[in-house]
């Protein structure tokens, strides 16, 4: 469901201004093989790009960011360039009208992903019908972000729900499963902790990821330290070997969202996310 490359389409200085606020939270920005692509330009020139892929237009001056497809998938990056430009963000989704969100934006800010997609559908139906929906926490050990002020509401029983987070598929809802969210460090001298800790909730930010939506620091550092920190997302942490930064997620396991990335004090943080097994 994240997208780790990005390709932006124009030749003015706006445009290389977005590649490279993109390139410095750790997106690929690519030429080619992109997953979203972000188009300097006019609404039409926007409009001739459009396939299955999300399309985001920055108007020619850089003021006005618009997710033009696809917007339930995008608009949290397109939210990311419109901050980094200081531009105005134009949301035309009913959802967003109606200042709801939609069942993938619900799921991008919590780090989860569905199976069943008519099953999305159903929900995302009903939230605009009713203008909320019931979540029911299986997992009670991560902190989620339910937006009552977004359509969303706890439900105290798993099968009154019309989504629950984990579970084991028993009941009619649509089941969200998380994914392993992995921060992966790479520093040779001591830290202090609050960097690192600020280090990895900036990184969180960069894709708008619940800041607490942690499970696991891998580093090839035997940090003790860094077990104190773990504790305060309820994550683990695992030493693996590795050159770079994306080697240990490599070496870890799963999908590489935002690559390498000095923070402060020059501590390298990088992004992955991976399915949890027998899910």
């Amino acid at each position: 469901m994240y997208f780790s490359k990005i390709k932006v389409i124009g030749n003015s200085s706006v445009a290389e201004k977005i590649r490279d606020f993109l390139s410095q939270l750790g997106y690929y920005v690519v030429d080619d093989d992109e997953e979203v692509r972000v188009v300097v330009g006019s609404l039409s020139r926007g409009l001739k790009y459009i396939n299955k892929k999300p399309v985001i237009v920055v108007s020619p001056s850089g003021n006005y960011v618009i997710p033009l497809h696809k917007e339930g998938r995008v608009s949290f990056l397109a939210s990311i360039i419109a901050d980094l430009m200081d531009s105005t963000l134009v949301l035309t989704s009913k959802f967003a009208e109606m200042g709801l969100y939609s069942v993938q934006e619900f799921s991008w800010i919590n780090g989860l992903y569905w199976k069943k997609y008519e099953k999305v559908k159903e929900v995302n139906k009903k939230l605009l019908e009713k203008g909320r929906v019931s979540v029911y926490v299986d997992d009670h050990v991560k902190r989620y972000y339910v937006p009552k002020e977004g359509g969303y509401v706890i439900s105290e029983y798993p099968c009154d729900a019309d989504i629950i987070i984990g579970g084991d598929g028993s009941c009619s809802a649509l089941y969200l499963y998380p994914y392993k969210v992995v921060v992966g460090l790479k520093y040779i001298s001591p830290m202090p902790l609050e960097v690192i800790l600020y280090s990895i909730k900036l990184t969180l930010k960069s894709i708008y990821l619940n800041e607490n939506r942690l499970d696991v620091i891998v580093s090839s550092i035997g940090d003790r330290r860094l077990l104190e920190l773990a504790k305060l997302f309820n994550a683990e942490v695992v030493k693996v070997s590795g050159d770079t930064c994306e080697s240990l997620l490599l070496q870890y396991g799963g999908k590489i969202i935002l690559k390498g990335v000095k923070r402060a004090f020059g501590l390298e943080t990088c992004l992955g996310v991976a399915q949890v097994e027998g899910l």
